[in-house]
């Protein structure tokens, strides 16, 4: 398929999740994060921010099972570096947990889970200019320690009111049952270019250029697709902002033959690992 539908305006949008305790889950993506409540009904509660859902949560009584595809971990992404340590100085001052803060060479992150064991990372990005590229055309993204102290100083004491209203789902990592696959349907479907690959272990995927809208990996071992019900990665969202492009977009699946699922006005399609995936016509 063409890439001329996923310009630099199409994006990540919210990601959908099966929780066993709502509660828990809505205290703490509004309570903790500071996610703005937007609808509370009998079947979600959506939270997002500056108008942008960024997040659904279902309740599901399906005990968590091992093995399955799914979310790897969602990815926030603040305006700059001040408001990821905006955040950073927050959590440490309620002392919950992290699992991780590294430099990642565009970007700065920090690494947490939700009440539920659901993998998420706030990180900021390095202006594009200063992203190095191999000459294969692959962004160079690294893993080493992040500077704890600068992204803790860049606060300047700023108190804690939520995450910046111009917070966005900056990319969606997922746990895959194979790397090769998951590369050709998002290759083909979506027109995305592998960004950065750790031979059949990882991949780094984007459109338009940036350093990655999407992580596949096979850390985890998954061999399952997940079920509807099941706790964890119910679906997440992908935004195409303008008619024309979006009319493209399903003319292609059609042409493919792919099936796809109404919701509203949106498609949903899944891709080889069973994984659900809602596209959006959204601004």
């Amino acid at each position: 398929m063409e890439s001329k539908f996923f310009s630099h305006d199409t994006h990540m949008g919210a990601v959908h999740l099966n929780v066993n305790f709502l509660d828990n889950s809505i205290r703490f993506y509004h309570e903790i994060l500071g996610l703005a409540i937007f609808e509370q009904n009998a079947t979600y509660t959506v939270l997002g921010l500056g108008g942008r859902p960024l997040v659904y949560l279902y309740e599901t009584r399906t005990p968590r099972t091992t093995g399955q595809a799914g979310l790897f971990h969602m990815a926030f992404l603040v305006p700059s570096r001040t408001e990821l340590g905006n955040i950073f100085n927050h959590l440490i001052k309620m002392q919950y947990p992290l699992a991780g803060a590294s430099d990642h060479d565009v970007s700065e992150a920090i690494y947490l889970q939700d009440p539920e064991g659901n993998g998420i990372e706030i990180y900021r990005d390095r202006p594009a200019a200063e992203w190095a590229f191999q000459d294969n055309g692959h962004v160079v993204m690294g893993t080493t320690e992040m500077d704890y102290q600068g992204v803790l100083d860049a606060n300047d004491g700023k108190p804690f009111t939520g995450l910046h209203p111009d917070t966005i789902m900056g990319h969606v990592h997922l746990s895959v049952k194979d790397i090769p696959s998951s590369i050709a349907f998002y290759e083909d479907v979506f027109g995305m270019d592998v960004m950065q690959l750790y031979g059949p272990q990882a991949a780094f995927m984007s459109a338009a250029g940036y350093h990655h809208h999407l992580g596949l990996n096979t850390w985890q071992h998954a061999q399952l697709s997940p079920a509807l019900d099941a706790p964890g990665l119910r679906k997440f969202e992908i935004n195409i902002p303008n008619t024309e492009d979006f009319d493209y977009f399903r003319q292609q699946l059609a042409a493919k033959g792919l099936q796809t699922e109404k919701d509203g006005s949106s498609e949903i399609l899944r891709d080889p690992n069973g994984i659900a995936i809602r596209v959006m016509y959204a601004k």
